[in-house]
C-alpha cells in the first residue's frame, strides 16, 4: 500500500470508527458510497481500496460477493485475542466479552492470536455466545518454551502452557537438544488443521521441573527479559548523576522541608516521598514528591523504547524484571536519602473534611531526611518507646500524617470504595531458591498512610488533566457487567446476601457485604467472589472513573520508575505546566495515547499473570515433601470434578471428586458437591481436615483429600 499523507495517516483510526458508525445499522456500503461518506478524493480510488483492504486484513471490515464492505458484527462475526484453556477449549476475548470456541472449532488459531470467530450459538442473547475461528488475523508469538519427546529422525515439543499444539521439529534442528529437555523453539511454519507447526529449537533451558528453569522458561514464554542490552545500558551510564545547579534554579525548592520516603524493608527503587504540615487554619498540607523519571528519560531514546516495550517492572517470587536499569530505577531517580533529587510534586491542601481545597503540580528538588520503612513508622505509631526516639526529629509529622490519612479513608469510606483487604502471602526463600516458609505480608497504618496519600495524589492529578480538556491516561475500572452480578447474586444467596437493581449497580453495595462478612468469619471467600465478579482495571484515553474506587477521577502518577502510565502522565503534566499544550501536542497525543494505552494494559495482564504462576512453581516444590501432612482448609469453589481448596496458609488446591469410591455430582443449582452414595454435602464456605496427597510441578497442582473422605475409605 502507498503511504497515506501525514495527516490522513493520523486519522485512520478515527475515519474507521466512523465507518463502524455509519455501518452500525448493517447495511452494507460499496467502494464509492464509503468514499463519498469519508469525504476522500475520488481521483484515489486505488488507495482507497487498499485502505479498505487492510482494514479487512486485520479484521475491521468484510467484503462480499457483490462488492459491499460491512463490519464483522453485523454478519455475525467478532474480532478478538484467543486464549486456550487447558488444551481442552478455548475463549476469543473481546473489550465487552467472551466467546466460547469448543476445540474442534480452532481451525489451526494458537493461544494468544488475534482471530475473526463467526458467532455459531447466542447470537439472539438466550445463552452464552459460542463460535468458530474463521481467520487468524495475526500470531502473538514465533517463540514457544516446551519439552522435547526425541525420537530418532525428528521430535516434537509439548508447549509448557496451552499453545494448541505440539511443534514439529526436523532433526537438523533440534541443535544438541536431549530427550525431556525444556527449549526454546522457534515457529519456521505455522502448520494448517491437519498438519502440526515446525519449528527449530534455538534454546536449550535445561531440566523441566528444576523450578529456576520453570521461572526462566516464564519469562522467555512471555517476551520479558532480566537484563538489558548493551546500547541501553550505555544511555543509562552516560546520564549525569549529580544534579546541576541550573535545574536546581528553574525548579521550587523543597530541600528545606522534613520530606521523607515511607517503603519496604528491602526497596531500592524508592519513587515517592511524603510531607505533611498542619495548617494555622486546622487543614493540612500534603506534599507528594515523585521521582522526576521524564527528565532524565527522552521520548524516543533507548531507554524509552525499551520501557514502553516492557510496560511495567515485574515482580516475580525470586527475581524483579525492571522496567529501566538499576542505574536508574535505583541509583540516579531514586529518592535516597541525603541526596538532591529532582522530582515531580502534587500539593495538596486538605480540609477537616477530607476535601482538597487547593493543588498545584510542579517541579522540584528534594533532600529526603530519612529513608523510613513500614516497619519503624509501624512501631512508631504502636507507641514504640526506642523508635519513638530514634525518629524523634519526624515523630510529630508521622503522627500528622496517621491523622490526615484516616480522614482521607474516611472520606473512600463514605463514598463508596471497596476495600479489599485480602491476605497477600510472602514466600521467604533460602539461598538456593527454595522455599523455607509462608508469611502474610502486613498491611499496617503504615502501608495504609502511603497508599491512602498515593490515591490523593493520583485523584488530584486526574481531575487536573480532566477540566483541561485534553487527551490523556486514565487508570479506568468500569462497572460490572449485569450478567456477572447476576451470577454472583446466586452464589451470595447460599450467604443470604443479596445485590438488587442489578443495572444500577454501586461499589457502596458490595462495600456493605463485605463488611459484614468480616463479623461473620467468611470475609475472605466473599472478598475473592466480589472479585472476581468485576472487570479487570485499564488504562484508557477516555475518564471512565474507577469503580473500586468510586473516584470520578482517577490515573497513575506515583510509580514512574515501575510503570510507563506514569512516566506518560508525567509528560502530559510537562507539557501542561506552563500553559495549554500546542495544538501539534494535542494532536500527536490523541493519535498515540490510544496505542499505549492498549499496550501497557496488556504488558500488565502479563506481569500479573506471570507473577502469580511464579509463586504456584515455588509453591507447589514446597509442598512436594510434604505429601500426607494435613492442613485446615474451606471450601473455595467447585467444578463438575473438583472441590476447590485454600489453606489457612492461603495455599489453593484441589480434590478431585472423580478418583473417589463414592459417586460425587456438581449441583450448580444449589452450588454444592454432592454425595451421591454417602448423602453427605459439601458447600461453599465449609471448612475442613484435608490430606495433602498430591504436588506436581508437571501439572502445577495440588492435590487433596478431606479427612472425612479419606476416613470413608474415599
Amino acid at each position: 500500500m502507498k503511504k497515506q499523507p501525514k495527516e490522513e495517516k493520523m486519522n485512520l483510526d478515527k475515519e474507521l470508527e466512523k465507518l463502524k458508525q455509519l455501518m452500525d445499522k448493517g447495511k452494507g456500503l460499496k467502494l464509492d458510497e464509503i468514499t463519498k461518506l469519508l469525504g476522500w478524493s475520488l481521483k484515489n480510488k486505488k488507495e482507497n481500496r487498499e485502505i479498505l483492504d487492510k482494514w479487512i486484513e486485520d479484521g475491521d471490515l468484510m467484503k462480499n460477493n457483490r462488492g459491499k464492505y460491512n463490519i464483522p458484527e453485523n454478519l455475525g462475526f467478532i474480532k478478538g485475542t484467543f486464549s486456550i484453556i487447558k488444551d481442552r477449549f478455548a475463549f476469543v476475548d473481546t473489550a465487552d466479552e467472551g466467546i466460547f470456541i469448543p476445540k474442534p472449532h480452532f481451525n489451526s488459531a494458537l493461544d494468544g492470536d488475534t482471530v475473526l470467530v463467526k458467532i455459531t450459538a447466542g447470537l439472539n442473547g438466550d445463552k452464552k455466545k459460542e463460535g468458530e475461528v474463521v481467520k487468524v488475523i495475526s500470531r502473538e508469538r514465533d517463540t514457544i518454551v516446551g519439552i522435547l519427546q526425541k525420537n530418532e529422525n525428528f521430535g516434537f515439543v509439548t508447549p509448557t502452557h496451552s499453545f494448541g499444539k505440539d511443534i514439529y521439529i526436523p532433526y537438523r534442528m533440534m541443535k544438541d537438544a536431549k530427550n525431556q529437555q525444556l527449549v526454546v523453539v522457534k515457529i519456521t511454519s505455522w502448520g494448517t488443521n491437519e498438519k502440526k507447526p515446525e519449528g527449530e529449537i534455538i534454546e536449550v533451558i535445561g531440566d523441566p521441573y528444576n523450578t529456576n528453569n520453570m521461572i526462566e522458561a516464564l519469562i522467555v514464554r512471555e517476551g520479558m527479559s532480566e537484563t538489558f542490552s548493551k546500547p541501553v545500558l550505555i544511555e543509562a551510564r552516560n546520564i549525569p548523576v549529580t544534579v546541576s545547579k541550573e535545574e536546581i534554579v528553574k525548579r521550587k525548592d523543597l530541600r528545606g522541608l522534613s520530606i521523607i520516603t515511607i517503603d519496604g524493608d528491602d526497596a531500592k527503587d524508592l519513587d515517592d516521598a511524603v510531607y505533611v504540615k498542619k495548617l494555622p487554619n486546622g487543614n493540612y498540607k500534603l506534599i507528594v514528591s515523585i521521582a522526576d523519571v521524564s527528565h532524565y528519560i527522552p521520548e524516543g531514546s533507548m531507554l524509552d523504547q525499551e520501557a514502553f516495550k516492557r510496560g511495567n517492572s515485574v515482580y516475580l517470587v525470586d527475581r524483579v524484571l525492571p522496567m529501566f536499569p538499576k542505574e536508574i530505577s535505583n541509583g540516579i531517580c531514586s529518592l535516597n536519602p541525603n541526596e538532591d533529587k529532582l522530582t515531580f510534586t502534587c500539593e495538596m491542601e486538605i480540609d477537616q473534611n477530607g476535601k482538597v481545597v487547593d493543588s498545584d503540580i510542579y517541579k522540584s528538588v528534594i533532600k529526603s531526611v530519612r529513608r523510613m520503612t513500614y516497619t519503624n513508622v509501624n512501631r512508631m505509631i504502636a507507641g514504640e518507646e526506642e523508635a519513638l526516639k530514634e525518629y524523634s526529629d519526624i515523630k510529630d509529622m508521622v503522627m500528622e500524617m496517621l491523622e490526615l490519612s484516616k480522614i482521607i479513608r474516611q472520606v473512600k469510606y463514605n463514598r463508596g470504595s471497596i476495600d479489599f483487604d485480602l491476605p497477600e502471602i510472602k514466600l521467604v526463600l533460602d539461598e538456593e531458591g527454595k522455599v523455607k516458609y509462608i508469611k502474610n505480608r502486613e498491611r499496617g497504618e503504615s502501608e495504609r498512610i502511603i497508599e491512602d496519600f498515593m490515591i490523593a495524589a493520583n485523584e488530584t492529578v486526574a481531575e487536573k488533566l480532566f477540566w483541561m480538556e485534553i487527551p490523556s491516561v486514565y487508570r479506568t475500572h468500569e462497572k460490572p457487567d449485569p450478567e456477572r452480578i447476576k451470577n454472583l447474586n446466586e452464589t451470595l444467596s447460599k450467604f443470604k446476601y443479596r445485590i438488587h437493581s442489578l443495572d444500577d449497580i454501586h461499589p457502596k453495595k458490595f462495600q456493605k457485604i463485605i463488611e459484614d462478612s468480616k463479623e461473620r468469619g467468611i470475609n475472605l471467600l466473599v472478598h475473592k467472589l466480589i472479585l472476581m465478579a468485576l472487570k479487570q482495571a485499564r488504562y484508557t484515553v477516555d475518564n471512565l472513573g474507577h469503580f473500586g474506587l468510586a473516584s470520578g477521577y482517577y490515573t497513575h502518577f506515583t510509580s514512574p520508575i515501575r510503570r510507563y502510565a506514569d512516566l506518560t502522565v508525567h509528560r502530559i503534566l510537562n507539557s501542561v505546566l506552563h500553559g495549554y499544550p500546542s495544538k501539534k501536542v494535542i494532536a500527536r497525543n490523541a493519535e498515540e495515547l490510544p496505542q499505549i494505552c492498549t499496550h501497557i494494559s496488556k504488558t500488565e495482564r502479563s506481569a500479573m499473570k506471570i507473577e502469580d504462576e511464579s509463586i504456584k512453581i515455588k509453591l507447589v516444590e514446597y509442598m512436594i515433601d510434604k505429601v500426607g501432612e494435613e492442613y485446615d482448609a474451606t471450601i473455595v469453589g467447585f467444578s463438575n470434578k473438583r472441590v476447590f481448596f485454600e489453606t489457612e496458609e492461603h495455599v489453593e488446591c484441589f480434590w478431585d471428586v472423580v478418583a473417589a469410591k463414592h459417586y460425587y455430582e456438581f449441583d450448580d443449582r444449589d452450588y454444592v458437591m454432592k454425595d451421591k452414595d454417602g448423602g453427605k454435602v459439601y458447600s461453599i464456605g465449609d471448612k475442613y481436615k484435608v490430606i495433602l496427597v498430591r504436588a506436581s510441578l508437571a501439572e502445577l497442582e495440588i492435590e487433596v483429600v478431606p479427612q472425612v473422605a479419606m476416613e470413608e475409605g474415599l
